[in-house]
Formats: structure tokens, C-alpha cells, sequence
């Protein structure tokens, strides 16, 4: 199955080589300044088309955070300007599905970046883990439940995110609770006039979002609005239960109808959920869909505070391992065994760095006609 984290589009002409952006991203053990703190680089963790996302160490007190970066010198490229105005502004609304933003900067000619704390899996990977690559019920429930939230808030602060997919949303182990963190707003629009109206549509717009994923709008190349974010969100949801990705290829034709859903997968209640979910997804009624999504949990006697599928899979290979060892231990007369540490993030030490060198000789502090300085 196709993966879905590289294939977002926006409509531009820009076509940058592999080389322009690798020899702009940062190595291990480099140094990057933000308004803050300084950080050294450690490994990477995603990439993207003009950017990545590394893992960072603030050196003041080695906290362990992430940093996105973008690569500068590519035309018409605005998304991490996009992530930076959306999460302050979801920060300042104490909004509790989107990451902390702790600091951001630019090193010149190279690349702009955030600093954002720590994430677990995405839902994309979290999902193909399991047997037919599919979630079970509850789990599937609760996590529509938690990705809705997000997008509520979202649309509260007045933007949609059109690019609404599984590998968007990630996990945040808050101590005992797993919290879903909505990501990547590149391709977010505001909806609002100043005065808090809705924008009147454009007569002319080009695809933006995930094919597999998107609305019949956005197919259409149409004025999306939040209610294409809940569409997508539909679709997300019905892959979790069912598995199969392939399915929504189908709606990017005008007579997509439930009668393609494999309702094998469904239980009666299910499916009654299903087409209901559906028939509100395509309106602006995303009340509704959380008033259904916990009426079908306690139809199912789903509880809220239950283990998500990952979780239970943790549990019974922790309980293995320790009757594994158990085993062991009495069939056998072990010897002292050392463990073996393993090697850190970044070296203890000063960490010199051509990107750190570039700085002290450009003297990249804040300055106020720069809004990444």
C-alpha cells in the first residue's frame, strides 16, 4: 500500500534538485540559533519535498525537542510561515491538539525552522502495524473522536487545513493519556473577513490536499471550506475501520455513494453510523458527528479511558518478555551480564558545526525586519 506523507500537493511551477535542498539542511552535531535557545542538531526523523524534521537538544538543559525546517531560496514557498501563524495562534487559544511552539529562527541562506516538542507515530504508521491494516472499532471511535476535536479548533480559529490524512495526526503521550496532535498546516487557508464572515468563494482555484483523501471540491478544483476537512476526516475514519485505502480512489468520482463500502467489515450499528456520518461530513454539522461518534460508543459499550490497539499490543509484548525471562532464569544459571549503553544523541562536549561557524561570522540575532529572525 502506498504510503500517504509525501504526496500534498499545491499547484507550482518551483522544481528544485535533491541536491539544492540536501546541501541546505543541517548534519549532526550542528548548531542552530533560534530567538531563544541554541540546539544541537541530532538525527533526522522525516523529510519532506523542501524541508525535514529533525530530532534537536536545547543546550542549555538537553530537553529533547523536534525542529522543522524549510529550505530558503525556493519561490512561492510559504508553508512553515503558514505553520508558525497557525500555531501561535492555536497556542494563544490554549487549544490542547496542537504542538507547543517553543521557538523559531532562520540560518542565512540555508534554511528557516520551528521548534516544536516531541511527537509519537503517526496514524499512518500506527495503522499498518496491525493485521489487515486496520484499527479496531473502539479504537477507530475514539480516535475519530480526538482527530474531530482538532479540526474544531482548527475552524474555531478561523482556518481549514485541506490536507486532512492519517499521517497528519500523531500522538502525544500526556502521562497516562495518549492526546492526537493535528500537524502540517502548509496548506491551510483563513476563512474569515476581519469582521469574523465567511470569505466569499473564488471563482477560480487550483487543487490543494491528498488525492486518496480529498473532497469531491477539492477534486473538482472548487472553493474548499471547513466542511471538506470533515469530508476527508470521513474518509480517514472509514480506512481506520476497514483497511482499505484503495476504496477512496473512488471519491474522486461525482456518484461516489455508500453502496462501495465493504459493509463485511461493519456491524449492523456500524453501518448505521457510517451512513449517518456520512450524510453530515458533507455539511457543516461537526456537532453532530461528535453527538454520533459517542452515541455509537456507548452502543458498543466503548469506554473512553480504554487501551488503544497499540497499547494493548505493548502490554501483551511486555508480559511475554517477562515470561520469556521468567523461563530463562529457571532453566538456566545466568553469569553477571553488563548492559550496553547506547551511544547519545548528541556528543557531551562543545559541538563545532559549519552551520554554527556560518552563524558566528553572520551574526544571526533577532532583528525586527526579518519575521524568522
Amino acid at each position: 500500500m502506498d504510503d500517504d506523507t509525501n504526496n500534498s500537493y499545491e499547484c507550482n511551477d518551483d522544481d528544485e534538485s535533491e541536491e539544492f535542498v540536501s546541501e541546505r539542511l543541517p548534519t549532526s552535531n550542528n548548531v542552530i540559533r533560534g530567538q531563544k535557545d541554541a540546539y544541537a542538531v541530532g538525527k533526522k526523523i522525516a523529510s519532506g519535498k523542501y524541508g525535514a524534521v529533525y530530532e534537536v537538544l536545547r543546550r542549555r538543559d538537553g530537553k529533547m525537542f523536534a525542529a522543522k525546517l524549510e529550505v530558503c531560496g525556493v519561490a512561492a514557498l510559504n508553508s512553515l510561515n503558514m505553520d508558525y501563524v497557525v500555531l501561535k495562534a492555536a497556542n494563544k487559544a490554549k487549544s490542547d491538539h496542537f504542538c507547543n511552539l517553543v521557538d523559531r529562527g532562520m540560518i542565512q541562506n540555508h534554511f528557516k525552522f520551528l521548534i516544536i516538542n516531541m511527537l509519537g507515530d503517526n496514524l499512518f504508521k500506527l495503522r499498518l502495524q496491525f493485521q489487515q491494516h486496520r484499527f479496531s472499532a473502539p479504537t477507530s471511535l475514539r480516535l475519530a473522536l480526538q482527530m474531530l476535536e482538532s479540526l474544531e479548533q482548527l475552524h474555531s480559529l478561523g482556518y481549514m487545513h485541506r490536507d486532512v490524512k492519517p499521517s497528519n495526526f500523531a500522538l502525544f503521550e500526556d502521562g497516562q493519556i495518549a492526546r492526537i496532535i493535528l500537524l502540517d498546516f502548509g496548506l491551510c487557508r483563513h476563512f474569515k473577513t476581519a469582521s469574523g464572515g465567511i470569505k466569499p468563494p473564488r471563482e477560480k482555484t487550483q487543487f490543494r490536499g491528498t488525492a486518496r483523501y480529498a473532497s469531491l471540491a477539492a477534486h473538482r478544483e472548487m472553493e474548499q471550506s471547513p466542511k471538506d476537512d470533515l469530508e476527508s476526516w470521513f474518509y480517514v475514519v472509514v480506512e481506520f475501520m476497514t483497511g482499505l485505502a484503495d476504496l477512496f480512489q473512488l471519491n474522486v468520482l461525482a456518484n461516489f455513494s455508500l453502496g462501495d463500502l465493504p459493509w463485511s467489515h461493519f456491524s449492523s450499528s456500524e453501518r448505521d453510523s457510517v451512513k449517518k456520518a456520512k450524510e453530515h461530513a458533507r455539511t457543516l454539522e461537526g456537532m453532530y458527528l461528535r453527538d454520533l461518534i459517542i452515541l455509537a460508543m456507548r452502543n458498543n459499550d466503548i469506554r473512553p479511558d480504554e487501551p488503544y490497539d497499540w497499547e494493548q499490543q505493548e502490554v501483551a509484548t511486555e508480559e511475554a518478555a517477562l515470561t520469556s525471562s521468567s523461563t530463562a532464569k529457571s532453566d538456566t544459571k545466568l553469569t553477571r551480564m553488563d548492559g550496553g549503553r547506547g551511544g547519545d544523541l548528541i556528543r557531551n562536549g562543545p559541538v563545532n558545526g559549519g552551520l554554527e561557524q556560518k552563524q558566528q561570522q553572520t551574526s544571526h540575532q533577532p532583528n525586527s525586519n526579518n519575521a524568522w529572525r
